[in-house]
């Protein structure tokens, strides 16, 4: 575990936008117990790519409770394609009429959402400009909760057909790692969170993070001093009140763990 100020300056712009184009996948099929399978459902998602024909590494991004924000559809949209990723954002709420799933259908909707990510995996991994041995997971809040899930041991057996397709690193924004059935994860996994958030308080990252030890693939968790949850999202400027928790922008924060996630996932794709 790693605890930082937060003394970084803004990263440099990209020169240009990244360009997103709204594509739909199906979710993975689940097979149960009895070997009937559950028809995968058609899932939204938006796909931006560096130029030229690859195959490149890829990266899958999964939003909050609240749903898509601009901020995840650009910004970080723009960070990774201009180092030469290929980023899948997918939107688990718009094809199921979902506005928010923040309160009392939270969990049902975590549940929805696994399949959402595998489904994410076996459309890149089928795109001709992916390489697909070369594809990270990272969340958000809720789909924090989601990204530690499917980086957990034995995660995909339940969805994908019998191959090497696998998510090879994890990253995660301010999930909830109190979560009792939450694995260590099987893959490298990097955590932010802030000191004070309230919502997904920093102090079940750390006592869960130790309690893993250090035997597999490594955890490195980053907890930001005088931070709040939502720190990453530039609508949260000022910040407010939603769902009865503080959440605020910190933007030495957030430039800091931007830097941090391009490092990792250069190190753990490229």
């Amino acid at each position: 575990m790693l605890i930082v100020g937060c003394a970084i300056g803004a990263l440099t712009a990209n020169a240009r936008a990244a360009s997103l184009q709204r594509v739909e996948f199906a979710n993975a099929s689940q097979r149960l117990l009895s070997g009937n399978v559950i028809e995968g459902e058609r899932i939204e998602g938006y796909l931006a790519r560096p130029d030229g024909a690859g195959p490149f590494p890829a990266v899958v991004v999964l939003h909050g409770c609240a749903g898509m924000h601009d901020t995840t559809r650009q910004k970080l949209t723009d960070d990774l394609v201009g180092r030469g990723y290929v980023v899948l954002l997918v939107d688990s709420y718009a094809t199921r009429r979902i506005v928010e799933a923040c309160t009392l259908t939270a969990f049902a909707t975590f549940l929805k959402r696994r399949p959402d990510a595998y489904g994410a995996l076996l459309f890149l991994g089928g795109q001709a400009f992916v390489d697909p041995q070369r594809v990270a997971v990272v969340g958000f809040s809720a789909g924090a909760r989601v990204t530690l899930s499917v980086a957990g041991p034995n995660s995909f057996e339940l969805f994908l057909p019998p191959s090497e397709l696998r998510f090879r690193a994890a990253a995660a924004f301010y999930p909830p790692c109190k979560d009792p059935w939450t694995a260590r994860p099987a893959i490298p996994t990097l955590i932010f969170i802030g000191a004070l958030d309230d919502w997904t308080p920093a102090a079940g990252c750390t006592d869960k993070v130790a309690s893993w030890g250090k035997d597999g693939p490594p955890i490195e968790l980053i907890v930001y001093p005088g931070v709040y949850h939502g720190f990453y999202y530039l609508h949260l400027q000022p910040g407010r009140t939603m769902f009865d928790h503080w959440l605020e922008y910190n933007g030495e924060a957030a430039d800091d763990a931007s830097r941090r996630l391009q490092q990792f996932l250069d190190r753990h794709l490229k």
